[in-house]
């Protein structure tokens, strides 16, 4: 994106150094003559590499000069947890058919029996190293379309649930500190053992219909999750 390569060049070459803030959203648009929406996913990218942080009331600091690679993620809406994956290509591991049996039942809280088409893949950004590790979990009446997943750089359940002319209408959330099983460690070239993000997430379509779910694991040296919370307003 020709944006986010300008405000690049610009942070490298102290323009804008580690500490200061970029010019407001509606100052790019007029400079660049771009739409709020392209300038918004210009930020996303330098978020991504780790280079700004963007926070509501402040606005986009920089962060470093350089790409990190340590993943940021700000979220706090349906939006934030689908587009975060935006610019991080999947890469396919394994896909395979099952039925969940009772282990698998009670831990992502589906029921025995059911079919589902189960994909392993890897998310990486600029960095040498992968970000993040993840399983998920197909129903049968979504699971059409799982080859189109390779490469994709933007959020899987929304892809499935496009592809099937539906929308993800609701997400449930579970993030816990967990250790990193071996296998997941081998594929992300970390040590077994070590302390990682997870998450788990169940995605709804506006029926109530379970779209997809899954887990994903992040090494703790590898990402950051922000948010801003405000109060309700008092009636």
């Amino acid at each position: 994106m020709l944006l986010a390569q300008a405000l690049r060049q610009q942070i490298e070459a102290g323009t804008y150094p580690p500490g200061s803030l970029l010019p407001p959203e509606s100052a790019l648009e007029r400079q660049f003559n771009l739409s709020r929406i392209t300038v918004r996913a210009a930020l996303r990218e330098l978020e991504t590499a780790g280079l700004v942080s963007r926070r509501a009331g402040i606005g986009t600091r920089v962060e470093s000069a350089r790409p990190q690679g340590v993943f940021h993620h700000a979220g706090s809406s349906i939006d934030d947890i689908l587009q975060f994956t935006r610019g991080l290509p999947f890469r396919t591991l394994s896909v395979e058919e099952l039925v969940v049996d009772d282990a698998l039942a009670s831990e992502l809280a589906l029921q025995p029996g059911q079919r589902f088409v189960k994909v392993r893949g890897l998310r990486q950004g600029e960095g040498a190293l992968p970000i993040m590790y993840s399983e998920h979990y197909i129903p049968g009446l979504y699971a059409a379309g799982v080859p189109a997943f390779e490469g994709h750089a933007a959020s899987i359940a929304e892809l499935v649930a496009q592809q099937h002319g539906s929308t993800v209408e609701e997400i449930r959330q579970e993030v816990s500190a967990v250790t990193l099983p071996a296998a997941a460690a081998r594929t992300l070239h970390a040590k077994p053992g070590a302390l990682c993000l997870r998450t788990r997430r169940w995605y709804y379509d506006s029926h109530g219909g379970l779209i997809m779910t899954g887990t994903s694991l992040f090494p703790a040296d590898r990402f950051v999750f922000t948010s801003t919370l405000r109060r309700s307003p008092v009636s």
